[in-house]
């Protein structure tokens, strides 16, 4: 894990972000306490921050991609909130989860009125460039569709009881990925990067996310509940197939298969199931496939940004990368 020290770096740019989220105004209606508290429930804004990072890397200053940033923070979140209610998740992040707080009619108008909020925070580039402008609510547009259909394509192989890793991979890049592509992109383009420099921005932050989201995946099953704050098989109580199960499948015997499939979408899974699931992992080197698979996405971001050139936003991105390579929460 990276040290404290270097990780601190990022401290300033995620204040920025909290700050210009506490200026949103809401009333003190029960609605609108949802709405707070999903945006203060411990997230390290590694989305809002990419924005940040990648503006600053191209103009020297991070500050005017703050609005950017903070509207893909709101739709992040409101992802977050639809995701607990989808899988009847009690807990984010250590904290009761929205849903479970505030119930489901209030979660889903949360989740409604963060999304809304979103081209309210666009809205503020009005003096840019037309063309640039455009493409910044494309981004928007786009991320917020393919989470969606992410999530879909993720219910569908759960329910279907199969899934490949071919799947799998286009899940995540379209669930998960492309909320950190997106972000990425629209730094590079208020902060003045060539048509070159948003690609590249968006492709680093792709392979970002596939690893981010290999790495999520596997501590689902490997991590330690308290470090995590949330409990771990939540994609196995909820019939998901994520990459870890789809290697451990392939290749356990057939007693140790009957047995795995039996603890999908069950509810109450014992702490002695839950050590042989992670000693049928062990043995058939699945925790070690997705470290390399996690790896190997890191490894091709950080590439991504060997053109740019040296500056403390470059160096950040690049410790950002050994974040995710390394997280273990």
């Amino acid at each position: 894990m990276l040290p404290l020290s270097r990780m601190a770096g990022l401290a300033k740019y995620a204040e920025s972000v909290n700050t210009e989220l506490s200026t949103l105004s809401f009333d003190d209606s029960t609605l609108s306490m949802a709405v707070r508290d999903s945006l203060s429930n411990g997230g390290k804004r590694v989305r809002a921050v990419l924005a940040l990072l990648w503006c600053e890397a191209f103009s020297g200053a991070y500050e005017p991609a703050i609005p950017i940033a903070v509207a893909y923070e709101l739709a992040h979140s409101a992802a977050l909130v639809e995701d607990d209610i989808i899988d009847h998740s009690d807990t984010r992040r250590g904290h009761e989860s929205i849903v479970h707080k505030y119930g489901i009619s209030n979660a889903i108008l949360a989740s409604n009125l963060l999304l809304f909020n979103v081209p309210k925070m666009v809205s503020r580039y009005g003096s840019l460039e037309s063309q640039k402008l455009c493409r910044l609510f494309d981004l928007v547009g786009e991320c917020c569709r393919a989470t969606t259909l992410g999530e879909s394509l993720d219910l569908q192989m759960a329910q279907r009881g199969e899934a490949t890793e071919v799947e799998y991979e286009e899940m995540i890049r379209l669930k998960t990925a492309t909320l950190l592509a997106a972000p990425s992109a629209s730094g590079a383009i208020i902060g003045g990067a060539t048509d070159r420099g948003v690609d590249t921005a968006y492709k680093f932050g792709e392979l970002l996310g596939m690893a981010y989201q290999i790495r999520d995946d596997l501590l689902d099953i490997t991590g330690n509940e308290a470090v995590l704050g949330k409990p771990i098989f939540t994609d196995v109580r909820g019939g998901k197939k994520s990459i870890v199960m789809i290697h451990a499948l392939s290749r356990c015997d057939e007693g140790e298969r009957r047995f795995v499939e039996g603890l999908f979408n069950r509810e109450v899974i014992e702490a002695d199931e839950i050590d042989r699931v992670k000693a049928i992992v062990e043995k058939c080197g699945s925790a070690a496939y997705c470290e390399e698979k996690a790896s190997s996405c890191v490894g091709s971001a950080k590439r991504m940004l060997e053109h740019l050139q040296a500056s403390d936003a470059k160096s950040t991105l690049l410790d950002v990368c050994d974040f995710v390579a390394e997280r273990y929460y």
